[in-house]
C-alpha cells in the first residue's frame, strides 16, 4: 500500500503530537529522567525562562492546569498561540500556498522579548 504525499502531509503533524502526548502522559517527566535537564540550570544554577516547560505540558495533558501555571506560566500562555500559528502555516502548505512569515510590529517582538526577560529575572527571584 503507497501513501499518497497529501496524505502523508495531512497526518504527519498530528501524528507527531499524538505522540509527544502519549509520551508525555505514559513517561510523566516527575517520574522518568530521560528528558534532556536544562542546560542554563544545569551550569548556571537559575531557571531559565523554558525551565519546567516539559513538565508544564505534562500537568496539561493530566488536566491540572493550575500546576501547569506553576510551572511554567509562559510557556502555557503561548500554547495556543504558537499551535494557531502551526495550524494556520499547516493549512497553507496543504492548499498549496507559499509559506509566508507572519509580519509582527516591531513593538510586539520587543514587548514578547521584554515580557521573556522580566518572567526569567522574576522566577528567581
Amino acid at each position: 500500500m503507497r501513501l499518497s504525499g497529501r496524505l502523508v502531509g495531512v497526518a504527519a503533524p498530528v501524528v507527531c503530537v499524538a505522540l509527544v502526548a502519549v509520551v508525555l502522559l505514559l513517561f510523566p517527566p516527575q517520574q522518568y529522567g530521560f528528558y534532556p535537564a536544562c542546560p542554563v540550570y544545569r551550569y548556571l544554577h537559575v531557571l531559565c525562562p523554558g525551565c519546567g516547560a516539559t513538565r508544564a505540558l505534562a500537568a496539561l495533558l493530566h488536566g491540572q492546569v493550575g500546576e501547569a501555571l506553576r510551572l511554567n506560566w509562559l510557556i502555557v500562555t503561548l500554547l495556543p498561540v504558537c499551535g494557531g500559528y502551526g495550524a494556520a502555516a499547516h493549512r497553507r502548505w496543504l492548499r498549496g500556498e507559499k509559506f509566508v512569515w507572519p509580519r509582527i510590529p516591531l513593538l510586539a517582538i520587543y514587548g514578547a522579548l521584554a515580557v521573556t526577560g522580566v518572567f526569567g529575572v522574576m522566577r528567581n527571584l
